[in-house]
């Protein structure tokens, strides 16, 4: 699996649905399409994107969307693309391939998700990939890898006995290098208490060059969350990489706006963010911490350009834009 900051050729992104999402949703759906229309036409400012709609939604995605942006309507009953989609992947001869993992819904939260399931077979055909197929219950937004062999993942979501009870540490481990081509794996506390993922780490660390990491800080006041970051963040200090490298590391601020939309599943991170050719984009929540948060995001990709978008109100489906997005690497 390639790293995120490398030569892309297409993101995909999902669609929010409200049919079976409601308690997800609610009144704020049409607010909540209009921000995912907006994210799509920005990332097809840089390059290719498809959106994966409901085929009760499609015509709407297309019509928010703009001619700009390609629509695939799909069965998928949930937007968050990132955990149920296909993991694209390189050969080093220049093939392209897909590993399919299986997904439960994270841990059979919602029902029903027969079409989230189906949603990486439906991609990975789509964009010609040869696919691989495991048996492992795994969500895309629960690990970074940097390209190199280093994966970083949590414990409170790959150890939750919601995933796969029958499989131990090692044997998890195991199947890590044998679908993503990874030989070091980085084991973060992560969240327990985060209710929706279990605590993935897209909304506590990320890879963004080698030997380099982007952290999702917490401030004091803000208790056991405060304290599980500050575990994760001692953790990554103690970790080398693959070639034995210690992190280099920057921190995100905290926008802390959750109690806005009154949700204890809003995801109101910055750590959420994602890449293309070209740009970062992230979400601006409309505090003062913005501010810093794009001063960080140019520290960390200084040749990028960085755009962070007014879309706060999507957070309070549980995650955010990289939660809703899967990368499609350029070819070799």
């Amino acid at each position: 699996m390639p790293a995120e900051w490398e030569a892309m050729a297409a993101t995909w992104l999902g669609w929010p649905i409200l049919e079976n999402r409601e308690e997800v949703w609610g009144e704020h759906y049409q607010q909540v399409c209009r921000e995912f229309a907006l994210v799509a036409r920005t990332i097809a400012r840089f390059q290719r994107c498809i959106v994966t709609a409901h085929h009760s939604q499609a015509s709407m995605a297309r019509e928010l969307c703009g001619p700009g942006v390609e629509v695939l309507p799909v069965a998928a009953e949930d937007n968050w693309l990132r955990d149920c989609g296909p993991i694209f992947l390189q050969g080093s001869q220049g093939q392209f391939g897909a590993a399919l993992f299986r997904f439960n819904c994270w841990g059979e939260k919602y029902q029903p998700y027969d079409g989230c399931q189906q949603l990486g077979q439906d991609i990975a055909r789509q964009a010609g990939a040869q696919i691989f197929n495991s048996h492992m219950v795994l969500e895309g937004g629960a690990f970074y890898v940097d390209g190199q062999g280093t994966l970083l993942t949590t414990e409170s979501c790959l150890l939750h006995p919601n995933r796969n009870p029958h499989m131990s540490k090692a044997e998890i481990e195991a199947e890590l290098r044998r679908m993503l081509g990874v030989q070091k794996i980085i084991w973060l506390p992560g969240n327990p208490a985060e209710v929706e993922t279990n605590g993935h780490v897209d909304g506590i660390a990320s890879f963004i060059a080698p030997g380099k990491v982007l952290c999702q800080t917490a401030a004091p006041d803000q208790g056991d969350y405060y304290r599980v970051m500050m575990e994760n963040r001692r953790a990554l200090a103690l970790a080398t990489d693959v070639n034995g490298r210690h992190f280099e590391m920057l921190d995100l601020p905290s926008p802390i706006v959750s109690e806005r939309f009154g949700s204890e599943r809003y995801c109101d991170c910055y750590a959420n963010y994602i890449l293309t050719n070209g740009a970062v984009i992230g979400t601006a929540f409309g505090v003062e911490e913005d501010r810093l948060a794009f001063d960080t995001f140019s520290q960390a990709f200084p040749d990028r350009q960085i755009i962070l978008l007014p879309v706060p109100t999507l957070s309070i489906g549980g995650g955010s834009l990289h939660c809703s997005t899967q990368q499609q690497p350029a070819s070799l």
